[in-house]
């Protein structure tokens, strides 16, 4: 039997399937006229389906008139992240040229994208973001940057247009480090002499760029100058103390290691969520704000979502929302206990001890199995 992707899909959920799709090995993902049930569902098949050499266009054997596929939000997300990641990416070597002249309106649309996605879904925002932790270039850290600070702007009752402007911030703040970021990730030798003096000065430096291409919101430019000061006045460049560092510039200040501290190096693996969380914690008080580190390990729990975790029965599964207990996250397993990926993510209880949550893994383990990250924050996952 041979088989081709599925072809162009005008379907919705609630339609039955007019023939039998199959995976990629030839086993059935769903058998002809059975109802598509989700929009999880009708990820999968998009994502994974293929049909037999001779089977007529979907389009065809439905008999519907053309029309546009249906518009599915959770599929569009990561479409979204992507082309934010590429723009940012240019705005950042347009600032380097001191071409990017309309870099306040192109920063702020991005940042405006970020906020919106975070207010439509917090945990699949910060979800998806943190399931490419393993992915080291610099816009895709600081676009998880920008919205981790929501996490603590909202509860801390910033104005909306602080909120902003602290995403854009987060979204800049080491611009100056962009042309040497691939290096440093990749590097595992001490810093050289000269490499050291620009980590020392990329603050100021990132600011004068944004400034040279017409940035002058205060709140923005003084988030990215001051996001190294700690309370203590230990911090660079100006050895500010407690409340002399603005609080855009304290929330920077935190997100900033914990996006970093998750992130791998070539001198380090990356450090689970928990890791980075305890040392935020042990520092409160003392470098970094107290009140905002408790905040910031409170709003995100022990498993942030996007954690991937292995249960107690071998299962591998994803923390996809937050609950009011931050040790039980709502999961999703993706890998069964055979190590073969699930066709679709199914729900697991961590409060109970077959499916309790053993260890945290990294993502780079299992990422590849994974599909359409979407899926696990659509509609209709299952239990099983």
């Amino acid at each position: 039997m041979r088989f081709r992707p599925l072809p162009d899909i005008p379907i919705q959920v609630g339609d039955a399937l007019p023939f039998t799709v199959f995976d990629r090995t030839g086993k059935a993902l769903l058998v002809k006229g059975n109802v598509i049930d989700s929009d999880l569902m009708l990820v999968r098949l998009q994502e994974r389906g293929m049909v037999e050499d001779g089977v007529g266009s979907l389009r065809q054997e439905v008999g519907r008139p053309d029309e546009p596929r249906p518009r599915i939000v959770e599929e569009r997300q990561t479409v979204r992240l992507r082309d934010a990641q590429e723009e940012l990416t240019l705005i950042h070597r347009d600032l380097q040229a001191g071409t990017a002249q309309d870099a306040t309106a192109r920063v702020s649309a991005l940042a405006v994208q970020l906020r919106d996605a975070y207010e439509q879904d917090p945990d699949q925002a910060m979800g998806l973001l943190q399931l490419e932790a393993t992915d080291h270039r610099l816009s895709r850290r600081l676009m998880h940057a920008a919205v981790l600070t929501q996490v603590l702007a909202l509860p801390s009752g910033l104005p909306a247009d602080h909120r902003l402007s602290l995403m854009c911030a987060a979204l800049t703040f080491d611009v100056a480090l962009a042309p040497m970021s691939e290096q440093l990730a990749a590097q595992t030798t001490p810093l050289s002499e000269a490499q050291w003096r620009a980590i020392q000065s990329h603050t100021l430096e990132s600011v004068d760029l944004l400034q040279r291409c017409g940035v002058n919101d205060p709140i923005w430019l003084e988030a990215v100058r001051d996001h190294h000061e700690r309370v203590d006045g230990t911090g660079y460049p100006r050895g500010l103390r407690g409340e002399t560092v603005s609080i855009e510039a304290r929330i920077l200040g935190i997100v900033d290691i914990y996006s970093a501290m998750i992130r791998p190096r070539a001198y380090r693996d990356a450090q689970p969520s928990r890791v980075a969380l305890r040392d935020i914690f042990l520092e409160r008080g003392q470098r970094i704000d107290e009140r905002l580190a408790m905040m910031f390990i409170k709003e995100l729990g022990v498993y942030p979502p996007g954690t991937m975790v292995k249960l107690a029965n071998g299962e591998i599964a994803v923390a996809v929302r937050r609950t009011t207990d931050g040790a039980h996250p709502q999961l999703r397993c993706v890998i069964g206990r055979d190590g073969a990926p699930l066709a679709y993510p199914q729900i697991r209880d961590s409060r109970n001890p077959e499916t309790a949550i053993s260890e945290i893994v990294s993502a780079s383990q299992y990422r590849s199995g994974l599909g359409s990250l979407n899926v696990l924050w659509a509609r209709g996952a299952t239990a099983g």
